[in-house]
Order: C-alpha cells, then structure tokens, then sequence
C-alpha cells in the first residue's frame, strides 16, 4: 500500500474526500504518529501469539553483534562494559552475553548467557541479595543514552530513514566482578527497528501515476494502522464521531493486561 491510498483512505473514513480539511504537513506528522503508535502497541503485546509477532515481523532488525565493549569506570560493580546500540534501535527483544573463561577446564571455550533487564528495584536489593547479585550465571543490562548526548546535525526526518536517537544509546552489561575469571567478548541482540519515516508531497497527491512511498507493512497492517491515524484526525477535529468510529473499527483485540509488561 501506498501513502498516497493512505492519505484518499483516510479521507474516506473521515468523509472529506471532495474537500480534504486537513493540511498535507499535518496529515505527514499524524500519519507518523500513528505508525509509531500502532508499534508501540503491538510490542506491549509481542510474541503472545503468532499474529502479534507477524504484526511487527518488518521491524525486526536482523541479529545484531556489538563487538566494541569498554569497561566502565568506576561503576558499582566491577564487570560493568558498555557499547553502542544501532542508530535505528527501537525496542529490544533478546540479549545474550558471550563469554570466554579465562581459566579451568573450558577456558578458551566461548559460552552464552541470557541477560535480564536491571531494574531500579533489582539494582538497589542485588546489594543487600546475594541471590540477586549480578553475576557471570546472572547478567543484568541497562539501556541508557551517553552520559553528554551529542545532537546528531545529519540526523533529520528525511523519507525512508529510521535513524530514531539523534544520540548514541548505551547498552550497559553487567556481571558483578567475574570479568576475573570471565572475559565478555559480545553482547548479541535482537531488536525492533525504528518505522520508515514516511513523506508526502502535493506533487505526489496530485500526480495521476501514484509515485509516492510504499509502506513497508503488509496491506492488513497498513489498514490498522489507518484506523489509529483516523482517530487522531478526528480527536484533531473535535470530531464526534470518534466515540463510535473506535469501538466499530475494532478488529485486532488490544489486550493490555497480556502486554510485555506484565
């Protein structure tokens, strides 16, 4: 689907096909909005079944290793390393720790560990929880930006760039103080991309060939995600409408008491 059958689908929901009330760079800002809306909700509830995680299968960046680690200094645990995520990042999926021992039987020998989310109230209690602590069997991470963020000049919403974090996002590998008997050599990720920022000109809106950007969602998707761009064009307008034009598009169940963050 194109965004301009994007842009004539949405004007036939909201009835205004022959008189479009709503500006071009508007419609650009909330159809945006409403891809990144539409994402965030289909994360919450990722992986519950399989048409949840078909929804955001175009997001899904292919497995990511990050090789550059540095040692941060000084932090509250010893084995604390850092390294850089992909520009495009937007959600995380999985993180794995890969391991070298540097002494016994399997020294020399890569091994793996999956690594769990640091919590503030985890980093608090693991000092205090021996069973909580971090560890080489029980690795933590952290997400954060770097400590000066640096505006990115060639970082502007250009059509098709995912380019989200106009600064470096950090991901931070913790293990308490193994990185004495074990080295971390990689971190491997799986994560969701940032959506195509999407653009519409009125040289495409007028043209008599559709030129204009494809989506990279499949068409029932595009139809979703029309439904959430709909509704922010009618909250936009006061529309009244709105009440009822949610509760009869409803056809994916929303669920938020299954999502990721339960």
């Amino acid at each position: 689907m194109t965004l301009k059958q994007v842009w004539l689908y949405s004007l036939i929901e909201i009835n205004k096909v022959e008189a479009p009330s709503i500006l071009l760079e508007d419609f650009v800002y909330l159809v945006n909005k409403a891809v990144t809306q539409y994402a965030d909700k289909r994360y919450n509830l990722y992986e519950i079944n399989q048409q949840l995680t078909d929804d955001l299968r175009v997001l899904t960046a292919p497995p990511a290793v990050i090789t550059d680690l540095t040692k941060k200094t000084p932090a509250l645990y010893t084995a604390t390393y850092y390294g850089e995520l992909p520009r495009d990042y937007f959600h995380l999926l999985n993180c794995v720790a890969e391991f070298e021992p540097k002494v016994g039987c399997l020294k020399g020998k890569h091994t793996f560990k999956g690594v769990k989310k640091m919590t503030a109230e985890i980093s608090s209690g693991s000092i205090q929880n021996y069973y909580h602590r971090p560890s080489f069997v029980n690795p933590y991470f952290y997400l954060r930006n770097s400590i000066e963020p640096v505006l990115d000049t060639e970082n502007t919403r250009v059509k098709g760039s995912r380019h989200a974090n106009p600064s470096p996002v950090n991901i931070e590998i913790v293990y308490g103080e193994d990185d004495v008997k074990y080295e971390l050599k990689s971190v491997h990720l799986d994560y969701l991309r940032y959506p195509q920022y999407l653009s519409l000109t009125e040289e495409e809106v007028e043209s008599d060939e559709d030129t204009s950007q494809i989506l990279e969602f499949p068409d029932y998707v595009c139809l979703e995600i029309i439904k959430e761009l709909v509704a922010l064009i009618m909250e936009n307008f006061s529309d009244p409408r709105l009440n009822t034009n949610i509760p009869v598009n409803q056809a994916i169940p929303g669920g938020n008491s299954q999502g990721r963050n339960r």
